[in-house]
């Protein structure tokens, strides 16, 4: 039994050996307490878009903190709250009407399942409880948003029971030519329980699926049942929002605009906890003047995560980081599928903007692709491995400020690694 004193979220404490104690991060490097570098291929836990160690941002939180530092969400506000909402809307070119704060992406998509359920109800339809997701979707570990993460059902026992009323669909994944079959699925689905479908929760980029973009063909068609059948659609962008994917948000790529935008992540880079929700005014028109939406945290509109992403929105609208990152992401997808051609290991290469996937024959083989991203770790590489049904590999999230020298060290390890990995299982290179 380890003697340490912290439980580390997630990881079995077997592993806790191959934990890293970082003592200094700055840019795209973090640097542990025996003096090893490592290049972060995954922005902190995707949410340091801008690089560690921001000194604007880090600014923004001191001012703020030498005025106020908190008060009571409840009964009382700040500026600075109400300035990051401005903000917020304004940054999806007022496509939506108010914000509600959260601390965690995790709690943002348990409020949006809160909404669903509570705007059906305001107009009568008690019924319209059940919410439609993905099988191997990601959307945290809270219970609601917990049972909406269809890729961790394997784990949901020990904490059963559940909240009651999800459906787990297969993904339109058109590289495995599941679009017809998952659409076949989702128009029974709607056929079945229409009338008690209240919502449907999606990543328009699914990330631990393998950095799989929704087909536009499926989203067509999903908007049209929602639209038939008064269903919410709610676009979960805690991951690819903020340009990750190439767009300010990876719904501007779709021809919807959600209903509830969620997210968090890059909102303040990743410094502080902070969610957001966005509601659209199909939304928001049922909320009453004597009514409320009944969700608090403490730390709820905290005035230095409000601050941190006010200096972040305004850093991300000072230089044009689409082109940033539709560019820089461009050029490490180039890279990747060089090192494909080598490598057999490589099964496939997917890219959105700087949200990318590397396959590899590990077929839903969690605990080698462990084992391999561990070994990237050694030769200086964080990536962030995934294994599902449809897909094994490693997932790459750079920081946007990351340099072209650096994707092409995060290249170099990569196929330095595979070649070593390719050698002692003596696989073949192609």
């Amino acid at each position: 039994m380890n003697s340490h004193p912290l439980i580390h979220p997630i990881l079995p404490q077997k592993h806790y050996a191959q934990i890293i104690k970082v003592k200094t991060a700055a840019g795209a490097t973090v640097i542990d307490q025996d003096g090893q570098s490592y290049l972060d291929g995954i922005s902190g836990l995707w949410n340091t878009i801008l690089g560690h160690g921001n000194k604007e941002i880090e600014g923004a939180i001191t001012r703020q903190m030498q005025t106020v530092s908190f008060v009571n969400p409840w009964t009382s506000c700040t500026e600075i709250a109400y300035q990051l909402a401005e903000q917020l809307i304004a940054f999806t070119n007022r496509q939506f009407d108010k914000v509600m704060y959260t601390c965690t992406g995790s709690e943002a998509v348990e409020l949006a399942i809160k909404l669903i359920r509570r705007h059906h109800s305001a107009a009568g339809h008690h019924d319209k409880k059940y919410i439609g997701v993905f099988e191997t979707s990601y959307h945290g570990t809270h219970y609601g948003s917990m049972t909406a993460t269809g890729i961790d059902k394997a784990y949901y026992k020990p904490y059963g029971p559940m909240l009651q009323g999800f459906a787990y669909l297969p993904i339109p994944f058109e590289e495995k030519g599941t679009v017809s079959s998952s659409i076949k699925s989702l128009e029974d689905f709607f056929t079945a329980y229409g009338e008690r479908i209240g919502g449907f929760i999606l990543e328009p980029v699914l990330g631990v699926s393998g950095v799989v973009k929704l087909s536009s063909r499926y989203l067509k068609r999903l908007k049209a049942l929602c639209e038939e059948y008064d269903v919410l659609l709610v676009f979960d962008e805690i991951s690819t929002g903020f340009y990750r994917t190439g767009p300010k948000f990876a719904y501007e790529d779709t021809d919807i605009i959600p209903d509830i935008l969620c997210l968090s992540k890059g909102l303040n880079n990743g410094v502080l906890p902070l969610g957001a929700v966005l509601l659209s005014q199909r939304v928001t028109r049922r909320i009453g003047d004597e009514d409320f939406i009944n969700h608090f945290s403490t730390q709820n509109a905290n005035p230095l995560c409000c601050a941190a992403a006010v200096k972040t929105i305004e850093l991300l609208e000072r230089e044009d980081y689409q082109s940033i990152v539709c560019e820089k992401g461009d050029h490490l997808l180039k890279k990747l599928l060089q090192c494909q051609e080598e490598f057999s290991l490589i099964k496939a290469v997917r890219g959105e903007g700087m949200m990318l996937a590397v396959e590899l024959d590990m077929d839903d083989d969690f605990d080698e692709m462990l084992s391999f991203s561990n070994q990237l770790k050694t030769n200086g590489l964080l990536c962030y491995p995934y294994a599902n049904k449809y897909s094994t590999g490693l997932m790459l999230l750079p920081t946007y400020t990351m340099t072209y020298s650096e994707l092409d060290q995060i290249v170099l390890i990569l196929s330095d690694t595979v070649r070593k990995y390719a050698t002692e299982h003596q696989l073949r290179s192609n």
